[in-house]
């Protein structure tokens, strides 16, 4: 229930101010969130000749893939293939994440004017590369760059993952306030002694839209109303736009009340002092003992096991990190293990490349409370589950998030006109 009136009025003014810092970047964040809720479509859609390939009869290997990937970075000497996305269809195109190469001269990295490659992989044909949120006139970019504004918005890409990762935290706070704002304020005592309406009676008028009102009463239940009734998505939200981008932070955070690992974002080893460009243990010799490794951890922790999802090497950290999908997977709406890694919804072992010592599992589900957690949050965020439906209710989730913004600006503008 509502607390005194000096501590409601507070929480008032913290919730503008708030609002006021958020608005517009939320607007932006949510109606990027709308249209990238059907990411996957878009890309198929207007990206087929980067993202689709022919099925081919002899399929293709993990081996196969490998050699690719060294081909792709062959052709780039200024380039380095750090992380392969393994397709999990037989009409998907092989997409690698790539970085500059360093230059053993100067020691430090190249220019480079793109940071994903698509290649075919059953014959190895490069089909397209591209740097992901460059602006551009051509459809075929728009995917991207929606995607980009989403999470970075206009800022360069360490500026915004870091803008965007405090923005989550500060618009839970403001959820956390605006949701509290709404409950009834105390009553006061009758001097009659009549008792008050109950809570929920007086609580009910929160939850509805009045449009037989003035102007203003309709402007402020369009922004009150929708905010409660999808008030647990904001949250949902608002933490995994945290944890999203500022993975490390979060998984600091998350440790210290559950068991929770992400290798990725929380490496299980500091960086070393210097990249291991060039480690004892190769590419083929990691996806080796990572299936191996694998294996053994089957047997040991009772899942099963099934593709490849992703092999990726960190240099800063002489690491590889072999990613495959088991039991312990999400699974969509056609049943297929989820196709997410941030943080990864397949299982996860570290490779040491020095020397090919396994270093650590991270599963999904069953393995400590804060992944399977984190790997349902991060999975409704970016609608690997539940498959049209929940992409449809995402979608009209941002719209709804942008109608609370632009109403909550709009009653502060009228506000400040009046006075």
């Amino acid at each position: 229930m509502a607390a005194s009136s000096p501590l409601r009025s507070a929480c008032l003014t913290l919730h503008r101010i708030m609002g006021l810092a958020l608005g517009l970047f939320l607007i932006v964040i949510a109606a990027t969130g709308s249209a990238i809720a059907f990411y996957k479509e878009m890309e198929r859609a207007l990206n087929a000749h980067m993202r689709m390939v022919e099925p081919q009869p002899q399929g293709w290997t993990l081996q196969d893939a490998l050699k690719i990937r060294a081909r792709l970075e062959a052709q780039d000497p200024h380039s380095s293939v750090f992380s392969l996305q393994l397709p999990q269809n037989s009409d998907e195109a092989l997409f690698a994440r790539v970085m500059p190469a360093i230059d053993p001269k100067s020691g430090r990295e190249y220019a480079l004017d793109y940071d994903e490659l698509f290649a075919n992989p059953y014959n190895g044909e490069r089909l397209g590369r591209r740097r992901i949120g460059a602006a551009t006139f051509h459809l075929e970019g728009l995917p991207s760059f929606l995607y980009y504004l989403h999470y970075a918005l206009f800022l360069p890409f360490g500026a915004g993952i870091l803008l965007i990762g405090i923005l989550g935290l500060v618009w839970l706070v403001e959820s956390m306030t605006g949701f509290w704002l709404t409950l009834p304020a105390r009553p006061k005592k009758s001097k009659k002694g009549a008792s008050p309406r109950p809570f929920h009676q007086r609580w009910a008028s929160a939850w509805k839209i009045e449009r037989k009102g003035n102007t203003n009463r309709l402007l402020f239940d369009l922004h009150r109303a929708p905010g409660l009734w999808l008030w647990p998505l904001l949250a949902i939200f608002a933490i995994t736009g945290f944890a999203l981008n500022l993975g490390g932070p979060y998984a600091h955070t998350v440790q210290r009340i559950a068991a929770y690992e992400h290798f990725q974002e929380a490496p299980p080893r500091e960086t070393l002092p210097q990249p291991l460009i060039n480690p004892p243990i190769n590419w083929f010799k990691a996806a080796e003992l990572g299936q191996r490794y694998f294996a053994q951890q089957a047997q040991r922790e009772g899942f099963t096991l099934g593709k490849p999802a992703a092999i990726e090497y960190r240099r800063d950290l002489g690491l590889y990190f072999f990613l495959m999908h088991t039991s312990r997977d999400l699974l969509d709406a056609q049943g297929r293990p989820t196709e997410t890694d941030s943080p990864a919804t397949a299982a996860t072992i570290a490779i040491d490349a020095r020397d090919g010592r396994f270093v650590g599992l991270q599963l999904p589900t069953g393995q400590r409370a804060g992944n399977t957690l984190t790997s349902w949050l991060i999975a409704l965020h970016v609608t690997a589950v539940g498959g049209r439906v929940w992409q449809v209710v995402v979608a009209c989730f941002g719209l709804a998030v942008v109608l609370g913004c632009v109403t909550g600006l709009w009653l502060w503008w009228r506000r400040r006109v009046l006075r």
